[in-house]
């Protein structure tokens, strides 16, 4: 027996199917603009080109949100905290690395913070997953 709800199913099931779409056309978007912007001369139309990817990026962002909406407020609350604990794990690791950028370390791309962050996301749910708290 499942410890889900249909509803839960339901609603995670959308929101794979939203997330899963919009990650596809910001694959397309992201490829597509690399290989146009490579091509141009004008840096303001490589720009405005390389920045396509932002478009379906905020669709990613919303679907996320709406998400989070649909969700039971327990469970809600458990991925809010989540994210706070990524968020303050990044930060800190960021506010200690900026230290070392001050002695000659080399800076680093938002990427790698992104990245940073998305990774903490993962392991942190993965635990909460575990302990079964989601």
């Amino acid at each position: 027996m499942s410890d889900y709800s249909q509803h839960d199913i339901n609603t995670m099931r959308q929101y794979r199917k939203e997330l899963w779409s919009c990650i596809a056309v910001y694959m397309v978007v992201l490829f597509g603009s690399i290989w146009i912007a490579k091509g141009l001369t004008e840096q303001w139309m490589r720009a405005a080109i390389v920045l396509l990817p932002a478009i379906p990026a905020a669709g990613v962002l919303w679907v996320v949100i709406r998400h989070l909406r649909r969700m039971d407020d327990y469970v809600r609350l458990i991925m809010l905290e989540i994210l706070a604990i990524s968020g303050g794990f990044t930060a800190l690791l960021a506010f200690s690395y900026g230290f070392l950028e001050g002695v000659g370390f080399p800076r680093l791309s938002g990427f790698i913070y992104y990245g940073l962050f998305m990774g903490t996301w993962l392991v942190v749910s993965m635990f909460r997953k575990y302990r079964g708290e989601i």
